[in-house]
C-alpha cells in the first residue's frame, strides 16, 4: 500500500530510549524504520541531488549520539560511496568518513533549516565541496546534499604552495616583527636556525642565533656589532645585501612591505653568482700584477737601451770616426792596399750596427711613450724628393728602378717631419731590399675620398704570403721568404712605421702577392690635412737620419 511523504512524516514519532540509554528502534513505528517503498520510487529515487531522512539518535542523557539513515535515494548512495544507507548510522558505522562536517550540519539543522558547504574527501588526496540544505522534522532531519564539484584551494594555501615550490625561500614578518611563516627551503638554507623558524620567533632572536653560529665572529663583540649592523639595516626595502651561510653558499636577502605593516623577506641563493665573481676578481688580481710585472720589465727595458745607447754609441763612433781616418790616409799612407778596404769593411760593419741601435732605441720610446712628437706643415713633395734621393744608390747597387709620383698641389700633412720621414725610409728601404734586379719601387701620394692624405710605396718584389702579414708588423718578426732570410735587419722597420702612424692617428695597410710584389698604404686622417700655403714647404735636408 502506498502512502503519500506527507502521511509518512505525520506518522514519525520521537524514538523511544531503552533501560541502557541507547536509542531503541523496537518501539519505532514499522513506517519510521522501512518508509515504503511506493514513496521512495515515487519521490526520491528519480531525484538527481543525493536526498536523506535521518533519525536523530540520544542517549539516556539526553545527548545527540548519531543520527540513522531511514531514507535514502540512490543519488546520496553514489555520493557517500556506499550502497544501501537505510538502517546505517552517520558515525558508528562510518557512513560521514568521506565528509566529517555532515554530522554536525544534521545537529545544526535539529534547530532550523540550515544552508552550508562542506568539505568532501574523494580518495587519493582530491577534495570537492558539498552543499548541504537540511530542515527539522519531529525526531530527525530531512536533507538534500548538492555535489559542487572539486574543493579550490583558497589564495592563501595556493600562495603557500607557490612559495614552499620557488626556488627563493621567504619569511613573513608581522608589525610586531614576529615570524608569521617561513617556507620549508629558508630552514634548509639556514638549519642553523630551522628550530626557531616558528610563528611567533622574534627577528632579534633569529639575528642573535645567527651571529653566535658564524664562524667569522669569533668574539662577543664582533657578535654584537654585526647584530646592531644587520638589525640597522632591516626593513632598508631599497638596500639588499647578500648573506652567507654556514654550507658557504651565498644569499642575496632583500626586504619588501607586507599588508599590516609587515615584511616579507626573500632570501635568494646567488652562490654560483658569488662565484663567479670571486673568480673574476682573482682573475683581474692576476691581470693587475701581470701588467704591473709587464710595466715594470718595459721601463727596466727602456732604462737598459737608454744606458747601453751611450755604451754602445761612444765605442761605434771611435770605431766609425778612426775608420774613415784610415780610408782616407789622413796621416800617411796605410802602406798594403788591404788595410784600405778592411778600414771600409770596419767603417760599413759600425754603420749597419749604429743603424740596428738606432731602431731598437726608436721601438724602445715609441712603445714607452717617451718619442718626442711635434705637429708642423709637412710639404710631402720635397720630402718625397728627399726620402728617394736617400735610397738611390742603394737601389742602383741593386738595379732596381725608383720612381715618385707626389702632386705639388697635394695638400700640407699635419705632423712630425723625422716621423713621417722615417716612415717612407723604411718602407722604401724594405722595397728596395726584396725587389730583385730589374724591378721597381715606387712611392705616391694621393687624396683620400674623406679629405685625407695616403702614402703608397709599392714594388714588384718576392711578395710576403698572405699568412705572414699580420706577423712581420710585431717587432723581430720577418716573412718567411727565401729572399728575407738572406738580407739584413732586425725586423724593426715595419713595427716602426705602424707605430708612428698610429702616433698620427692613421693606420698601416699591407697587401701583397707572393712572386707579384707588396704595397704598404700609409693613411692619415682627414683632420691632418692642411692647405697649402698656410706653412712654409719643409727644407730638404741632408740625406741623414
Amino acid at each position: 500500500m502506498d502512502i503519500s511523504a506527507q502521511e509518512w512524516l505525520k506518522e514519525r514519532r520521537p524514538v523511544d530510549r531503552g533501560a541502557d540509554g541507547h536509542a531503541a528502534l523496537e518501539n519505532t513505528p514499522t513506517s519510521l524504520r522501512h518508509p515504503p517503498e511506493g514513496l521512495s520510487a515515487a519521490a526520491i529515487a528519480l531525484l538527481p541531488d543525493a536526498v536523506g531522512v535521518f533519525a536523530a539518535l540520544y542517549d539516556g542523557a539526553g545527548a545527540l549520539v548519531d543520527f540513522e539513515w531511514m531514507l535514502a535515494n540512490h543519488a546520496a548512495e553514489t555520493l557517500i560511496g556506499r550502497s544501501a544507507l537505510i538502517g546505517l548510522r552517520l558515525r558508528a558505522d562510518s557512513t560521514d568518513n568521506r565528509c566529517s562536517g555532515l554530522f554536525a550540519g544534521l545537529a545544526a539543522a535539529l534547530d532550523g533549516p540550515v544552508t552550508r558547504q562542506l568539505g568532501a574527501s574523494l580518495g587519493g588526496g582530491a577534495r570537492a565541496r558539498w552543499r548541504l540544505s537540511a530542515t527539522p522534522f519531529p525526531g530527525g532531519v530531512c536533507a538534500t546534499l548538492v555535489d559542487l564539484g572539486p574543493d579550490a584551494p583558497s589564495m592563501a594555501e595556493t600562495l603557500a604552495t607557490a612559495l614552499e615550490h620557488s626556488a627563493e625561500s621567504f619569511a613573513l614578518l608581522d608589525a610586531d616583527d614576529r615570524l608569521v611563516h617561513a617556507t620549508g627551503r629558508l630552514k634548509q638554507f639556514l638549519p642553523e636556525l630551522a628550530d626557531l623558524l616558528v610563528p611567533g620567533a622574534p627577528f632579534e632572536a633569529l639575528v642573535r642565533r645567527a651571529a653566535q653560529m658564524d664562524g667569522a665572529l669569533p668574539t662577543d663583540v664582533e657578535r654584537e656589532q654585526w647584530v646592531k649592523a644587520r638589525l640597522a639595516h632591516h626593513r632598508q626595502t631599497d638596500k639588499p645585501f647578500t648573506l652567507r651561510a654556514q654550507d658557504g653558499r651565498w644569499l642575496l636577502v632583500s626586504e619588501h612591505p607586507a599588508a599590516d605593516d609587515g615584511v616579507l623577506l626573500i632570501y635568494s641563493d646567488v652562490t654560483p653568482m658569488k662565484r663567479n665573481e670571486e673568480r673574476l676578481r682573482a682573475r683581474e688580481a692576476e691581470a693587475r700584477a701581470a701588467r704591473r710585472d709587464a710595466e715594470r720589465a718595459s721601463r727596466a727595458k727602456s732604462e737598459f737601451l737608454a744606458l747601453m745607447s751611450h755604451e754602445l754609441r761612444t765605442p761605434l763612433n771611435a770605431v766609425l770616426g778612426f775608420s774613415e781616418l784610415l780610408m782616407t790616409e789622413a796621416f800617411g799612407p796605410l802602406g798594403n792596399p788591404r788595410y784600405r778596404d778592411y778600414a771600409t769593411d770596419i767603417r760599413d760593419s759600425g754603420a749597419h750596427l749604429l743603424a740596428l741601435i738606432d731602431d731598437i732605441l726608436d721601438l724602445s720610446r715609441i712603445e714607452a711613450g717617451r718619442l718626442p712628437m711635434s705637429d708642423e706643415g709637412v710639404d710631402l713633395t720635397a720630402l718625397s724628393a728627399q726620402v728617394i734621393g736617400m735610397v738611390r744608390d742603394k737601389a742602383a747597387e741593386g738595379g732596381v728602378i725608383l720612381r715618385a709620383d707626389v702632386a705639388r698641389d697635394l695638400p700640407m700633412l699635419l705632423g712630425d717631419p723625422r716621423a713621417i720621414r722615417q716612415m717612407l725610409l723604411n718602407l722604401l728601404a724594405n722595397a728596395v731590399k726584396f725587389t730583385p734586379s730589374g724591378g721597381k719601387a715606387m712611392l705616391t701620394a694621393a687624396v683620400m675620398p674623406d679629405g685625407g692624405i695616403g702614402l703608397m710605396v709599392a714594388d714588384t718584389g718576392v711578395g710576403i704570403p698572405a699568412s705572414d702579414l699580420f706577423r712581420i708588423q710585431e717587432p723581430f718578426e720577418r716573412a718567411d721568404v727565401t729572399i728575407a732570410r738572406t738580407t739584413d735587419g732586425a725586423g724593426l722597420g715595419l713595427p716602426i712605421v705602424k707605430r708612428l702612424v698610429e702616433l698620427h692617428g692613421g693606420r698601416l695597410e699591407l697587401t701583397s702577392d707572393v712572386g707579384v710584389g707588396t704595397s704598404a698604404v700609409l693613411i692619415f686622417p682627414a683632420s691632418r690635412s692642411l692647405p697649402r700655403g698656410l706653412c712654409p714647404p719643409l727644407p730638404i735636408l741632408p740625406n741623414a737620419r
